[in-house]
């Protein structure tokens, strides 16, 4: 049970996370990434924030491209690469 708007979608891991978040930032959802230092390690998450203005369709569609982005980013292999 919440009283905030912001409703936390753990990953667990900032890499998985951070392609998370692209994936739905490319499909027009705006989430924002949090990752350790600022939650613990392999406690990364999204931040979602639910506001009155939003419809039950705007809710049903952000919660298809959720579903869509999460299989896809899940069962990847990431690794971090420099340049």
């Amino acid at each position: 049970e919440t009283r905030t708007p912001i409703i936390p979608i753990i990953v667990g891991d900032d890499l998985k996370t951070f392609a998370l978040w692209k994936a739905l930032y490319d499909k027009g959802i705006f989430t924002n990434p949090v990752v350790s230092p600022a939650v613990p390690p392999k406690r990364a998450l999204l931040r979602v924030v639910v506001t009155a203005t939003h419809t039950r369709a705007h809710l049903d569609r952000a919660l298809g491209v959720f579903e869509i982005c999460y299989k896809q980013v899940m069962k990847k292999k990431l690794s971090l690469t420099c340049y």
